[in-house]
């Protein structure tokens, strides 16, 4: 746990001196369209294995 621990610390050190922006290039209705799909997905896995 401590070797993961330095390493997130480090990728984050790292990170933040060459930070760039985030661009999004979805909309949030693509994105909000790929969750709902999600969510029926796993519906339908749930539905399917309680039977």
């Amino acid at each position: 746990m401590k070797i993961l621990t330095a390493q997130i610390r480090s990728y984050i050190a790292h990170w933040n001196t060459n930070a760039t922006p985030f661009i999004w290039t979805a909309t949030a209705e693509d994105i909000v369209a790929k969750v709902r799909l999600v969510q029926a997905t796993i519906k339908k896995l749930v539905d399917n294995n309680s039977k």
